[in-house]
């Protein structure tokens, strides 16, 4: 019979084998990396959380409106009143300012009474006569000069018509389309005036523009007048001077240079006017 002592070794051995090899699984157990396996690749969705966007704040409330307040309504007053016919002097003479820078033109509007003398001296130029008393003021100064060709002839002296000259000049001054506008202003009282006189509701502007057509009709003398005295005053020799009207044979009497300056002066505010009252 074999003895058991002789198989110790083979035993040691196979237990060294066996520590040995469950060694080695150990390591490889416990170093290796296992081997992947492929599978099917799933796309998983991306589940994209939803962004929150910041709260929009709400809209500021508007401020009220402001109440309309509505301004009251002023009557429009006139922008000037004229005053009573009685009272219209102080006018007159505070427009003459406006009309003329000639100091002379103070003594044209020193009476009183102004509109109504001026609407009856030019009623009457219209009817062809002349009132001496709304101009008396205005009177040139110096005597009515002639000089003597025989007993009963005389010829009209031309150093009569420098008497003239200083009122001739005062109109001259006047500014034309001021005037015209400054008797505009007037109408209503000339108006009243003038029915004064008891010509009923007949206008004025008609008495005025007659008047201005009488004057401008007046002829331009140049050369001598001939003047006769059959017993105090004098008169022209000429028929047809002496046939004009009172007025015209004023305005000879001032001599040629003055009729014409007043002839352009008074047809240059009658343009005037007559726009004006066409408006």
């Amino acid at each position: 019979m074999a003895d058991n002592r002789d198989n110790k070794p083979i035993v040691i051995m196979l237990v060294i084998v066996l520590v040995a090899i469950v060694c080695v699984v150990g390591y490889f157990v416990t170093t290796s990396k296992p081997e992947l396996q492929v599978v099917e690749k799933i796309e998983i969705p991306k589940v994209v959380q939803p962004v929150e966007s910041e709260p929009v704040p709400d809209p500021e409330p508007e401020p009220p409106a402001a109440p309309v307040i509505e301004a009251p309504v002023e009557e429009e007053k006139p922008d000037f009143v004229l005053p009573l016919l009685d009272d219209s002097d102080q006018l007159i003479r505070d427009g003459a300012v406006s009309l003329s820078r000639h100091e002379g033109v103070n003594a044209w509007v020193a009476p009183n009474q102004l509109i109504r003398k001026f609407v009856a001296f030019t009623d009457n130029i219209a009817r062809g006569q002349v009132v001496k008393e709304p101009i008396r003021s205005l009177a040139p100064e110096g005597p009515f000069l002639v000089r003597k060709i025989d007993e009963n002839t005389f010829l009209l002296d031309h150093a009569s018509y420098s008497r003239y000259t200083p009122f001739v000049e005062i109109a001259g001054s006047v500014d034309a389309r001021r005037a015209a506008e400054f008797y505009h202003l007037l109408r209503p009282l000339v108006q009243i005036a003038y029915a004064e006189l008891g010509y009923g509701n007949q206008t004025f502007d008609d008495v005025m523009f007659q008047s201005i057509g009488r004057l401008l009709e007046t002829p331009i003398i140049i050369g001598e007048i001939r003047l006769v005295q059959p017993v105090v005053m004098y008169k022209f020799e000429d028929p047809k001077l002496e046939s004009l009207s009172a007025a015209q044979k004023q305005l000879i009497r001032m001599g040629p240079r003055n009729t014409l300056l007043l002839r352009t002066k008074i047809s240059e505010i009658a343009l005037e006017l007559r726009a004006i009252l066409d408006r």
